[in-house]
């Protein structure tokens, strides 16, 4: 069976845009019926996109995407054609009116980041909406300080500190000589003192057009909250999923 895609210049820059996203945190891509679902390579994260937009029920996986996405940004700019085909020897193929490219699809035993099903997610992530610890809007300047602030510092993570019922989102170096201030002032749902969650870096370095919806739930362990970070590039939804210990401070 085979599929075709067309893409217009702008929907090809929207797919470039989504998968750029993965190169650093995912091996390969793997597209299921239009979506993306998928742990990052070190399990912190689950990335969950909807391609469908531009790409409707497509099924196709790529695999060593870092080094695929320099081929892939060859038709940046261009119309482009995607070609999928599972009939024998599988294959997938990008043209525009110029020049083409194609690639045998990867043995899906070896494709390292596999597609998650959504009652997989649900099973580990069970968010309940009574559960809710904080929800915060955060806009693209604030995400991209973050990004260059922890790059700068040299750190993996950033910090929710709970007083109350407000919320203060910080980062500093292990040493303590170098602080940031992101946010403060964070209404929260539940009243949590002295305590403080870490957040990975990752939802806070990603190429995103509106703002990403932040939100922490509690976990049925009472230790644990569950994170949720929505946004979007062009019409296509992206949530990641992560997961963090509150830990009580000290006094």
């Amino acid at each position: 069976m085979s599929t075709n895609v067309n893409l217009n210049a702008e929907s090809y820059n929207e797919f470039l845009r989504c998968i750029t996203n993965l190169k650093e945190e995912c091996n390969d891509i793997d597209i299921n019926n239009g979506i993306i679902r998928q742990r990052s390579n070190d399990k912190t994260s689950i990335f969950q996109i909807d391609l469908n937009p531009i790409l409707p029920d497509v099924t196709m996986s790529i695999s060593d995407i870092k080094k695929k996405i320099d081929l892939f940004k060859i038709f940046a700019g261009q119309d482009v054609n995607i070609e999928i085909n599972n009939d024998g020897a599988s294959f997938y193929k990008f043209s525009d009116s110029l020049s083409a490219i194609q690639f045998m699809a990867p043995a899906y035993q070896f494709i390292d980041n596999k597609f998650m099903a959504q009652d997989e997610l649900d099973a580990i992530f069970n968010l309940n909406e009574d559960g809710l610890i904080l929800e915060h809007g955060l806009s693209s300047v604030i995400t991209e300080r973050i990004r260059i602030i922890t790059m700068s510092f040299n750190i993996k993570a950033i910090q929710v500190i709970f007083n109350g019922e407000e919320a203060t989102i910080k980062a500093g170096t292990q040493a303590k000589d170098q602080l940031a201030t992101f946010v403060e002032g964070v209404s929260t749902n539940v009243v949590l003192e002295n305590c403080s969650a870490n957040l990975g870096t990752i939802p806070f370095a990603i190429d995103h057009d509106d703002e990403v919806e932040f939100k922490m739930y509690q976990d049925v362990n009472p230790d644990i909250s569950l994170n949720t970070f929505t946004t979007t590039i062009g019409d296509c939804e992206m949530v990641i999923y992560t997961r963090s210990s509150l830990v009580q401070d000290e006094e």
